[in-house]
């Protein structure tokens, strides 16, 4: 994460966009103050949307993002049982509520 101040990024801002294009994000910083983020924006499709979502959710800190390099937690995590009758998962919420 690249940090700049609005004169520098005034003056260089292809240079900045450069980087926004490769993935970086860049804070713009008034006085050592962030002001605004620079990012490349999320994708347009349905598919792409949810991706855009959980990435900016894993982001912020929110959620660690699973990944593909360890197939043997995917294949037990396909393994598990499935439920054999739908669950009501709002009347299980009221009841953790309730508590």
């Amino acid at each position: 994460m690249k940090s700049v101040g609005i004169k520098m990024l005034k003056n260089n801002l292809s240079k900045y966009l450069r980087l926004v294009r490769r993935g970086e994000t860049v804070l713009v910083t008034d006085r050592h103050e962030v002001i605004a983020e620079i990012r490349r924006p999320p994708a347009a499709s349905g598919t792409d949307r949810l991706h855009a979502f959980l990435e900016e959710e894993a982001r912020l800190g929110r959620m660690i993002l699973a990944t593909e390099d360890n197939p043997r937690a995917i294949e037990e995590l396909q393994a598990l049982p499935r439920p054999r009758k739908p669950i009501d998962v709002q009347a299980l919420m009221d009841e953790i509520r309730a508590d």
